[in-house]
């Protein structure tokens, strides 16, 4: 226990405080659904976003409070009356923090009906992390499922048999009651017209030292084929993991070019879900999340067996709605063949398949929950 953990375990919780962090520290995925829910309708919660500096939002709800730094964040966590996180806080809880009577922690994750294996499932787990991991677990108060799959998922790898509340994903809210005010918003940070049709190309990380980076197509042949199947000028977003290393990603070929830009460092994935008029996967789960749009998927995935011995997935790739591309001849073959109709009654099917509940009102049901435990009473 370091004199930091020792300090912050002596202050007491701030009633009425609700503490939201995210994957990358930046404003993004449910927590930022459910902080802004906070903020529309309920009065009672003082709202602190903990997150880098460098990805400070434009647009910040008025009364979220922004903070940074890492002693700020050990405060902000310690004095907490409620934590919303979409990841892993072990290395918080390994130095020696611990929860305080009255507090309540809500895990989100960042993922829904993904492919991936993740945590306990994972075939090559490091050990470092499952070991922070399994200490986060035995903090948790609440975890989000927006699926039956899912919750049957988490009680066979998250380390974790508390509550589960099956209330559907809050950051897939958008993608569910209609994406068209978030679309325009992103055409328009991005400089590019209205009517600018775009593909969404977001690779997962491979996992592993010395694993190879995901693959990128050929781009110019890509739009082109996009133009010939749907029509339309097409731009091209490139989204890499951001748990791809830096020094990994320099070993990519150039991400942009004329039509092509790189949005690795975007830091709200819904946002570019919202936008997106067609999406391109390999493994990634925001795939998972897009289906709810209806709009066209499709998985490029050169290194599938490599893939599915180093890091694992739970199904195989045929059952799930999209046409599988290996090479990018078969890519651009799939684009071409692409049967809308067809496509919807696979998502549809897949959807039923995995008993998911997103209906886009689970950030109400979730701040809900929040509201009635900042009802409570606390310790002094």
């Amino acid at each position: 226990m370091n004199l930091m953990s020792q300090f912050c375990n002596l202050l007491p919780i701030r009633r009425g405080k609700v503490v939201f962090f995210s994957f990358t520290e930046s404003y993004a995925d449910a927590p930022r659904a459910i902080a802004e829910e906070m903020q529309r309708c309920r009065r009672k919660a003082n709202c602190v976003w903990v997150g880098s500096k460098a990805h400070k939002p434009n647009g910040l709800p008025e009364n979220l409070c922004m903070a940074h730094g890492k002693h700020r964040m050990c405060y902000e966590l310690s004095t907490a009356h409620v934590i919303v996180s979409n990841t892993r806080l072990g290395k918080y809880w390994e130095k020696g923090f611990r929860k305080k009577a009255g507090q309540m922690y809500i895990q989100t994750w960042h993922g829904s009906c993904g492919i991936k294996k993740m945590e306990g499932d994972m075939q090559h787990p490091r050990e470092g992390y499952l070991r922070r991991s399994r200490l986060d677990s035995q903090q948790i108060d609440l975890l989000l499922s927006n699926s039956r799959w899912l919750t049957q998922v988490y009680r066979n790898s998250f380390f974790y048999d508390g509550e589960i509340c099956e209330c559907g994903s809050p950051r897939n809210d958008v993608l569910v009651r209609g994406t068209e005010e978030r679309a325009a918003a992103v055409r328009a940070a991005l400089g590019l017209p209205l009517q600018s049709k775009l593909l969404l190309y977001a690779p997962t990380f491979r996992d592993g030292e010395g694993a190879p980076v995901p693959p990128l197509p050929d781009w110019t042949c890509l739009r082109s084929i996009l133009e010939e199947r749907f029509g339309g000028e097409w731009n091209i977003l490139v989204r890499t993991h951001p748990g791809l290393p830096k020094a990994r990603r320099k070993q990519l070929p150039v991400i942009a070019g004329e039509h092509v830009l790189d949005l690795s460092a975007y830091p709200d994935m819904a946002d570019l879900l919202a936008a997106a008029d067609v999406m391109i996967s390999d493994y990634s789960s925001s795939i998972y999340d897009y289906l709810l749009t209806r709009r066209p998927g499709l998985l490029f995935v050169p290194d599938r067996e490599q893939y599915a011995e180093s890091r694992g997935l739970y199904y195989p790739l045929e059952q799930t709605p999209f046409p599988i591309a290996e090479n990018e001849m078969a890519l651009a073959d799939a684009i071409r063949r692409f049967d809308t109709t067809s496509y919807r009654v696979r998502v549809g099917e897949f959807l039923r398949q995995k008993g998911c509940v997103d209906d886009g009102h689970a950030a109400e049901r979730v701040a809900d929950i929040i509201e009635q435990h900042l009802g409570k009473e606390v310790a002094a």
